[in-house]
């Protein structure tokens, strides 16, 4: 095939095979993310709802009954399952498996209370993540992932304005027929105010932020028009310039993480330009701000005397003892409660005391099966935007997944719904790959090199691709050119 031409594929004939992708609850899907990282989870609707009167929470419940009805109203199904969707149902099985144990032994009044709340916070979200994965064309997908990245920085520049001078969100909106509840979580921290952006504390605001950086770099390389990919710069940076302002180690370790693993997609140059630019916004910052980068650094160096770290350290022992008594199925989902018991700023070690092994298991499942359908995105992208698309949602799973080691994750409603939302994107996206993309190698091919053809998809299966292929712009990694 000649370099540098524009290949059509596919035909009319063809095209009657695709199964059309249906429409569900697509607007209110699209308005979850804004909604969701720009409202606080700590005002909620006055009224026996207390954290359920959340508005980004009852548009979760809407969008799943949308979706629970359209599965009942459809007459055929995906012929494959992707990765994600598999571990978002293992996840839920694990889930129902977890309530079910909690009703092994007699619970207290805020135990029973716990069981419910968690359970209408995450099987809602596992159904919306599922509706994402099945519905979303590619279209929509990259509306929803640019919703997500507004709802970020609105949320980023919240937290601008409360380092320039402290103010809780939840506080100052005060829309009528709604109360906040569970306020602060900011304080100070190193001789800095610790910001939290539209989030419920700096952690959590930090994850996000740091999580989505990647995603903001996809949108400044390939953004449709220039406007666009410079609101996306802008975009970025307010991610990048917010990241320490929470004064946390999480989001510092998150940004990280997401970067290295973008990375994978960029040419050694843009690696090189990139660790340039980061040094010198590093410099800037340093300039602009003095002291807080180095109090950030120093929660790195001196971690050993740091008593959020020896805190958590010392909780290993105690969880021991619930662990022996449950192994394998848990407490019951939502029944460590820590006004009964104490904080566990660790997810993995919550979910083994709550969910036992079952549980723990299912969530690193989830969350590697999300990583993978990602990576079988990339890997059969037929264009370097849809290779950079999956490599930044990615970025974010892992970056996310690698933070509920530092804190209780599932506990803070927006990087909850964050996480399933991108599980859901992530099962889209391997879709897409496998409609439009190129084949998978086998590890031999890779290794001797054999050519792959860059638009075979499923053209034996009868599929299409949604549009022309220029060679040159396709990753093609496993091609020989000579």
């Amino acid at each position: 095939m000649p370099s540098g031409r524009t290949q059509p594929v596919g035909g009319d004939q063809l095209a009657r095979h695709r199964e059309p992708r249906p429409q569900g609850p697509w607007f209110a899907i699209g308005v979850l993310p804004v909604v969701a990282l720009t409202v606080p989870a700590a005002l909620v609707f006055s009224g026996p709802l207390e954290s359920n009167g959340w508005v980004g929470r009852l548009l979760v419940f809407w969008i799943a009954a949308a979706v629970i009805v359209g599965w009942v109203a459809r007459v055929r199904r995906p012929r494959r399952s992707s990765p994600a969707e598999i571990g978002l149902w293992l996840l839920i099985g694990a889930l129902a498996t977890s309530v079910a144990a909690s009703g092994l032994r007699t619970l207290t009044e805020s135990e029973s209370s716990g069981v419910m709340r968690a359970a209408l916070v995450m099987f809602p979200l596992a159904i919306v993540a599922l509706g994402i994965s099945t519905t979303a064309d590619r279209p929509r997908t990259d509306a929803f992932l640019a919703a997500i990245l507004i709802g970020a920085t609105v949320s980023a520049l919240v937290g601008v304005l409360q380092f320039m001078k402290p103010f809780d969100l939840a506080a100052v909106l005060r829309l009528p027929g709604m109360t906040a509840r569970q306020l602060g979580g900011m304080g100070s921290r190193g001789g800095f105010f610790r910001v939290k952006g539209a989030a419920g504390h700096p952690i959590e605001f930090g994850v996000i932020c740091g999580a989505l950086v990647p995603l903001g770099m996809h949108f400044v390389r390939f953004g449709r028009t220039h406007n666009r990919r410079i609101l996306a710069a802008v975009a970025t940076v307010c991610l990048l310039l917010a990241i320490p302002m929470g004064v946390s180690r999480s989001g510092i370790l998150v940004v990280l993480v997401a970067l290295i693993v973008y990375a994978v997609v960029l040419s050694v140059r843009q690696r090189i330009s990139l660790l340039i630019l980061g040094l010198g916004a590093g410099m800037v910052m340093r300039a602009a701000i003095p002291g807080l980068l180095g109090t950030v650094t120093s929660f790195f160096t001196h971690a050993s005397t740091d008593n959020s770290v020896s805190g958590r350290t010392e909780d290993y022992a105690q969880i021991d003892e619930f662990f022996r008594q449950t192994p394998i199925l848990g407490r019951g989902l939502g029944t460590f409660r820590p006004e009964d018991y104490f904080f566990l700023d660790n997810q993995y070690l919550l979910a083994l005391v709550e969910g036992g092994i079952v549980l723990v298991a299912a969530i690193i499942l989830f969350f590697l099966l999300a990583i993978a359908s990602c990576r079988g995105a990339s890997l059969r992208a037929a264009r370097a935007a849809d290779a950079s698309r999956a490599q930044a949602v990615m970025a974010a799973v892992l970056a996310i997944g690698v933070s509920g080691l530092f804190f209780d994750l599932f506990s803070f409603a927006q990087v909850t719904v964050l996480t399933f939302v991108l599980a859901g994107v992530a099962g889209a996206l391997w879709r897409q790959g496998v409609d439009d993309g190129v084949p998978i190698p086998s590890a031999i091919e890779r290794i001797r090199g054999r050519p792959v053809p860059v638009a075979a998809g499923r053209m034996a299966a009868g599929g299409r691709l949604s549009g022309p292929i220029d060679v040159d712009d396709a990753p093609n990694r496993w091609s020989t050119r000579g």
